[in-house]
């Protein structure tokens, strides 16, 4: 308990320091675009190399994926339904930030150190699934339903499926799924390298994310920002009731996947708030209020479950 209370107390003050140094000068606001592109193209591909090459490979994590695809379908469909009858800002805010997960830049690095090999494997397993919804498929359907037509543009499943293989994480689990599967082993040098390019990563992803937090917002904002977090919160209480009362795969695992259910929002969203001329303000409030409750979330649930 004492340790994952100290991981957490670490990842807190390094993203303050990120939030410092972007105050005080040190870095421009859009330098984490920077920091982003180090995470996603090079430490955060080495973390799922790297850890994929240090568990048994089990059938029964084949389900995972299915489990991330089947939670973000029922969260969509639940943002659909609570904002149907409003104006086109509050589906855009509540279609595109309700559902997805940030696993790559926050979940993994938050349990890299305290859960482990398999905790990694898991939120990797179940980002291989839920990553399609904030990768595009909730912009297709926030797109769709909107009442003003210049808002709209034609996307449809190509739009998605470009920017999934476009993804290098994506592409890395696509490469070390089959690779795991059929006992194909790398190089020993080559996972000496991603060993190495992984240890950066909590650090980068705390900093940028520090670099990211906001806390601009209207106060009349704050209802519906209070009311999509509870829904996530309300709907991740629920999943992961229902995957520790289930018997696949192992329980430290189960532990781990109900850990990361509490993940913030994803980073995308904001990206494709922006893109759609959406509250990019509202947004951004939302997706680091989310940051801040789930740190607290899921360092409790560690320190109960682990």
């Amino acid at each position: 308990m004492g340790n994952v209370l100290l991981q957490s107390c670490i990842l807190i003050i390094i993203m303050i320091l990120g939030y410092i140094v972007k105050r005080v000068g040190l870095f421009d606001k859009g330098d984490y675009r920077i920091l982003n592109r180090l995470v996603m193209y090079f430490t955060l591909p080495c973390v799922i190399v790297t850890n994929f090459t240090k568990f048994e490979w089990e059938n029964t994590l084949f389900f995972i994926p299915l489990l991330g695809i089947g939670i973000n379908v029922l969260m969509q469909i639940c943002a659909y339904l609570f904002c149907r009858k409003k104006g086109d800002q509050e589906k855009i805010f509540y279609m595109l930030n309700l559902p997805g997960f940030s696993m790559g830049t926050f979940a993994l690095p938050f349990i890299q150190n305290s859960l482990g090999t398999e905790g990694v494997v898991a939120a990797c397993m179940f980002d291989a699934g839920g990553t399609i919804m904030p990768s595009g498929a909730s912009y297709v359907c926030t797109s769709a339903i909107l009442k003003e037509r210049e808002r709209k543009e034609k996307v449809n499943a190509a739009f998605v499926l470009k920017r999934l293989l476009t993804s290098p994480p994506f592409l890395t689990y696509l490469i070390m799924v089959p690779l795991k599967i059929f006992d194909i082993s790398l190089p020993s040098f080559f996972l000496s390298f991603t060993g190495k390019v992984s240890d950066a990563n909590t650090f980068l992803c705390m900093l940028m994310i520090g670099m990211m937090f906001e806390m601009k917002f209207k106060k009349e904002q704050l209802k519906n920002v209070v009311k999509l977090l509870t829904v996530r919160v309300v709907f991740s209480a629920a999943a992961a009731a229902v995957i520790l009362s289930c018997s696949f795969g192992t329980e430290s695992l189960r532990k781990a996947l109900a850990i990361v259910l509490f993940s913030p929002i994803a980073a995308l969203s904001l990206i494709f708030t922006d893109k759609i001329k959406g509250d990019t303000e509202l947004a951004g409030f939302a997706n680091s209020l989310s940051i801040v409750l789930s740190m607290i979330i899921m360092t409790a649930l560690m320190m109960f479950l682990v």
